[in-house]
């Protein structure tokens, strides 16, 4: 219990600690490295944004909403309640 306790680190802890660091980085980066794998393009494709260019935004109006919602009645949006 005593290691968790606050002191004042020496420079050899110092050393001993970014050596630490360093091969815990190091193994990271190689397992990293592994993967292969590297996400080019967006994940989310939007014909459409909020935003028009140069900031403009763009009226939200309800029948966007309506035509976004899965389960909608005719002037309702059809929800499942839940207990939080």
């Amino acid at each position: 219990m005593a290691d968790f306790l606050f002191h004042k680190v020496s420079e050899a802890e110092k050393k001993q600690i970014q050596k630490q660091a360093k091969v815990l980085m190091d193994k990271f980066s190689q397992r990293l490295s592994k993967i292969g794998k590297q996400i080019d393009d967006p994940l989310i494709e939007r014909g459409e944004g909020e935003r028009r260019e140069g900031g403009e935004k763009i009226d939200f109006s309800r029948k966007i909403m309506f035509e976004n919602a899965p389960n909608k009645n005719k002037d309702f949006f059809v929800v499942e309640r839940k207990s939080w």
